[in-house]
């Protein structure tokens, strides 16, 4: 008989795959409020306008190990409440032939 996960052990895996990407962006995640909603959204809430910047800047990156390590489709930035960039982790680019 193979083991079930109960709802406690996903939540606790999530909350350590939060920890892991907050490690991953210390200087800027460190510094924010992240919640990983139902619709498989990152928000992040952030303090200080100089942090929704500076993750812009190092969107790529973000977008990438959001993507890997939570599986979440959309990151969104808050700042004072209100929401300041919404993007998709998995864009698709096309190729032309």
């Amino acid at each position: 008989m193979s083991p079930q996960l109960t709802r406690q052990d996903l939540r606790l895996l999530e909350k350590y795959r939060i920890q892991r990407l907050r490690q991953l962006f210390s200087k800027t995640l460190g510094l924010c409020l992240i919640k990983l909603d139902c619709n498989d959204t990152l928000r992040v809430h952030c303090p200080e306008p100089w942090l929704v910047d500076r993750m812009i800047a190092d969107s790529d990156r973000l977008l990438n190990s959001t993507r890997l390590m939570l599986g979440a489709r959309y990151i969104s930035l808050y700042y004072a409440g209100e929401e300041v960039y919404k993007v998709e982790t998995c864009q698709v680019k096309s190729v032309s032939a």
